[in-house]
């Protein structure tokens, strides 16, 4: 908690009054408690192929830059650990575990804490370790590009003991800050409602005692259940949820505002118009989300052509479709600009990756430790007169007042105050704005 000033401490007190006096209804109001808004997923290589995870000097003026600019926690995706035992390691171990320890302690130079891929659920099928008990229920796969996953199921207890061991030797022999859990289970989406999994108290047990375990080693869990889905539970299992993978639309976004903080929205470009990431951004930061941001090394797209490995092939949207387009734009690029992901588009586009730190400037202050979030005001007396359906707009409270406006409609909507507001972005004082279809606006009370 950080001492705040005599102005700060009458500031505050006044914010918390204004703000529980004009705000009379919302979908939620959340203190932030504990939260890393600006999160970034670093690609190390390009796995299956053997590659160094040892910083270079590129790694440390890259991880220098994002500590100055705010950012707070690295995740890295499966090419840290041996999936299909190919590089001499297995899933729960590095092909590189020097160099990895290395880049960990790089992370954390810089203040920046770092979590592993891992996974409840998904276990190649080929792996000598597994056995039919791991997967007695539901026999499902996700089979792709170099993997053949069975879909492990929470109630074998083989499983359970064998997963829980293995996440416990991660924890132990590496200096990470937590996981980042992709949580798997089968899911009917026909069945699927309001974007929660069914309840299932085994499920729910199994996540349950991960969370657990991973806070005995003082550590992070973000967990990851595949497009806007999050599993329905009577209790904490997560510290951040990631959502957006194989997400089509950017209209489906607004739907994860009802789940449980914090969440991290990551567009997959794969799927997505790339024209539509500035809107993006309008459909979750007036929720309480910021984008998890892509960085690391150039993606190369050798990945899909190592050889000797067994791929699958013959999907409408196959892998090596995209990391071929991916490959011929690197050969092309090599100075960039680069693809970073296997969600991204080709290339990322330069112009947002700025946006990303522009606007994580302005998110940033916003959701500071112990501010409180009125999410979605509907009614209220900030406003003259009611916001019309597409308009979403959220307070921020802490030692300043905050709002944040998006437009989700399609047309243009004029939003008149009942106080005077300072445009965040260009300084210009307002008692009203017009704010285009999807489009987002920063705003501060004047005082």
């Amino acid at each position: 908690m950080k001492l705040l000033t005599l102005e700060e401490h009458r500031d505050r007190k006044a914010n918390i009054l204004y703000a529980e006096s004009k705000v009379k209804k919302y979908l939620r109001r959340e203190r932030v408690h504990d939260y890393l808004p600006g999160q970034v997923i670093y690609n190390l290589g390009e796995y299956p192929a053997p590659f160094s995870i040892r910083p270079t000097e590129y790694d440390y003026n890259l991880i220098k830059s994002l500590s100055e600019k705010g950012v707070g926690l690295i995740q890295i995706h499966e090419e840290w650990n041996d999936a299909i035992r190919v590089l001499g390691a297995d899933k729960y171990t590095s092909h590189d575990p020097e160099g990895l320890k290395e880049f960990i302690k790089l992370c954390h130079r810089f203040g920046i804490k770092i979590i592993p891929y891992f996974s409840s659920c998904f276990f190649d099928e080929r792996d000598p370790d597994f056995t039919e008990k791991f997967s007695p229920k539901h026999k499902h796969n996700l089979n792709c590009s170099y993997f053949r996953y069975r879909m492990c199921d929470p109630d074998s207890a083989e499983w359970d003991e064998y997963s829980s061991r293995k996440m416990d030797s991660i924890l132990n022999d590496y200096e990470f800050d937590g996981i980042f859990n992709d949580i798997g289970y089968y899911v009917d989406h026909s069945k699927v409602k309001n974007a929660f999994i069914d309840y299932d108290p085994i499920f729910e047990d199994q996540l349950s005692r991960i969370y657990s375990r991973v806070k005995e080693f003082g550590g992070i869990v973000k967990i990851h259940a595949g497009k806007n889905l999050a599993p329905s539970a009577k209790e904490k299992i997560y510290d951040y949820i990631w959502v957006g993978e194989g997400v089509d639309s950017v209209d489906d976004m607004v739907s994860t505002a009802q789940f449980d903080p914090y969440i991290i929205a990551c567009p997959d470009f794969k799927y997505m118009d790339e024209q539509k990431e500035e809107e993006f951004y309008a459909k979750t930061i007036p929720f309480m989300q910021f984008i998890l941001r892509v960085d690391g090394r150039p993606v190369t797209g050798e990945r899909e052509e190592v050889p000797g490995i067994d791929y699958l092939r013959g999907k409408a949207k196959d892998e090596k479709v995209h990391f071929n387009k991916v490959k011929h734009w690197y050969q092309n690029h090599p100075d960039g600009p680069h693809v970073y992901s296997e969600w991204s588009s080709i290339p990322d586009n330069p112009k947002m990756r700025e946006r990303w730190f522009e606007y994580f400037d302005l998110y940033k202050p916003m959701v500071e430790e112990n501010s409180i979030c009125y999410m979605d005001i509907r009614d209220s007396e900030i406003t003259k007169s009611p916001l019309s359906k597409g308009v979403h707009m959220s307070l921020f409270v802490n030692e300043k007042l905050y709002l944040c406006i998006s437009n989700l409609g399609d047309s243009k909507e004029t939003i008149e105050f009942t106080d005077s507001w300072v445009d965040r972005q260009t300084g210009e004082e307002v008692l009203s704005l017009t704010l285009d279809a999807g489009k987002m606006k920063f705003l501060k009370l004047s005082r």
